[in-house]
């Protein structure tokens, strides 16, 4: 060693410690969000949640909705605030050209200002439970080719028959113009091909049409309802997998293109359950890319069928909550009377009901300090826990109150409804405070649909009128 050097003392060290200066609580203004948090009340939120099938099998087939005391609207049921109405074209069209659609409004009146939305499906072949003739009865004295089948007394078209496609083009013609533009309608379901409108031809004639018929019933759906959510069965992609890979890919990739979601129906009946993996899913992966477009819907049969029947395949729910997670489900429903599930499920209800669809989280707000100034920013980090992410705009509000209530309102157009499954996302929010006198303020947070504002997993007490919650406190600076 040299005569003045020194042996270092200590190992070396990183000069940086990695995390350190991004961690926003060490920033000033933090304010954790966490502590306010309430993941246990079930927040009754807009396009999202669990349905009844309340018209099943046609409008002359009551099946479940009979049991119903009539001043019941199952508005303790866990967010149940969505109807769905499956009926058949000849419920609506009584002769050629003669269209009656007094009872589907007259559900929808009755039921809407309890909270209900609704979703339609009109079909063209009911076996077992519905009418002889789901499809009109002159549109097979006219013409069109049609099958009877003896078993099920019921009477099936030729889905690509000309001129059964020309009256069925009609009929959603007028279908469209009355409920496209209605605010009630969440979902339109492309119901008029298959058995029970479910895309597959079991217990009909067994036929898998060609793929050009059944995207001529997708076209039809697409030009008479431009403006509503529309959902394809997947039983149109798996159900023809014996003829072909190639012929699943196709309709996936035509129903992808043109922006349609995904509905299934059956979860949990037995066959499924034993040829599928725990979920009991066929199209899990097809789920999952037509979400990026629009709603899941899964619907898992009826209920006292596979509950306590099936009780190994339905596993507790378990295969229900599987099932809805991996489709990325934003609503979910069942056939039978909701009280007999809710007596029976009334956790499993409740565990789902904030997460079909989307669920807000507000992870934490950072605001320094305020100057009663147009140049402020506000961050807020939000997370969505829901297993799908909002298909309806979704935007920030921020405002700042004093004893009175808001003295300042800031609607944003920053967006939350893009956020995925599990996706945490940070804003930053410009906060125009001029005209502000300087004080001590509230500062409330809020997230809106158009001028709806949206339930957050927040604690309640803490939400003023207008839907916004107190999530801090702040002084604003006079200039």
């Amino acid at each position: 060693m040299f005569k003045n050097e020194m042996k270092n003392p200590l190992p070396p060290v990183a000069q940086t410690e990695c995390g350190w200066f991004d961690d926003p609580r060490r920033i000033r203004g933090f304010v954790d969000l966490r502590p306010i948090a309430d993941d246990k009340t079930v927040q009754r939120n807009p396009h999202k949640g669990w349905f009844w099938h309340y018209i099943d099998n046609g409008l002359n087939s009551p099946v479940y909705r009979d049991r119903r005391d009539p001043d019941d609207h199952m508005e303790d049921f866990p967010g149940l605030n969505h109807l769905y109405l499956r009926f058949d074209w000849a419920d609506v069209e009584k002769a050629e050209g003669v269209y009656d659609f007094t009872p589907l409004d007259e559900i929808m009146e009755e039921w809407a200002p309890f909270g209900y939305t609704f979703s339609l499906r009109a079909c063209c072949f009911e076996p077992h439970f519905g009418e002889k003739y789901a499809t009109p009865r002159y549109v097979f004295e006219n013409g069109a080719r049609c099958y009877t089948i003896e078993s099920k007394n019921a009477v099936q078209p030729d889905y690509g028959d000309p001129y059964f496609l020309e009256r069925l083009e009609a009929f959603l013609k007028v279908l469209g113009e009355k409920y496209n533009n209605d605010d009630r309608i969440d979902l339109v379901d492309i119901g008029t091909y298959g058995t029970w409108g479910e895309g597959h031809t079991v217990e009909g004639d067994g036929v898998i049409y060609p793929v050009d018929v059944v995207k001529k019933h997708i076209d039809l759906h697409l030009k008479y309802f431009p403006d509503k959510p529309l959902l394809m069965n997947d039983d149109v992609i798996v159900g023809r997998i014996v003829n072909g890979a190639a012929e699943c890919q196709e309709m996936l990739d035509y129903a992808y293109e043109r922006g349609l979601g995904l509905q299934d129906d059956s979860i949990c009946c037995d066959y499924y359950s034993v040829v599928n993996g725990y979920d009991t899913m066929r199209a899990g992966c097809a789920f999952r890319k037509l979400s990026e477009n629009a709603p899941s819907c899964i619907e898992f049969a009826h209920y006292t069928y596979i509950h306590p029947e099936l009780d190994h395949f339905y596993r507790n729910g378990l295969t229900i909550v599987e099932c809805l997670k991996n489709s990325n489900a934003t609503y979910a429903g069942w056939h039978g009377y909701p009280r007999v599930f809710l007596k029976s499920d009334k956790w499993l209800a409740e565990y789902c009901a904030n997460r079909l669809g989307y669920w807000y989280f507000a992870d934490f707000i950072v605001i320094p300090e305020l100057v009663a100034a147009r140049h402020n920013h506000v961050t807020v980090q939000f997370t969505n826990k829901g297993w799908s992410k909002a298909y309806n705009a979704h935007t920030i509000a921020l405002a700042v109150a004093d004893r009175n209530g808001p003295v300042k309102v800031i609607k944003t157009e920053l967006r939350v409804d893009g956020l995925h499954s599990g996706e945490s996302k940070a804003y930053d929010i410009a906060f125009d405070l001029r005209g502000v006198p300087e004080g001590r303020y509230d500062v409330l947070l809020g997230v809106f649909e158009g001028d709806r504002p949206l339930n957050l997993a927040i604690r309640g007490e803490l939400r003023d009128a207008g839907g916004f919650y107190k999530v801090a406190e702040c002084s604003v600076r006079g200039l």
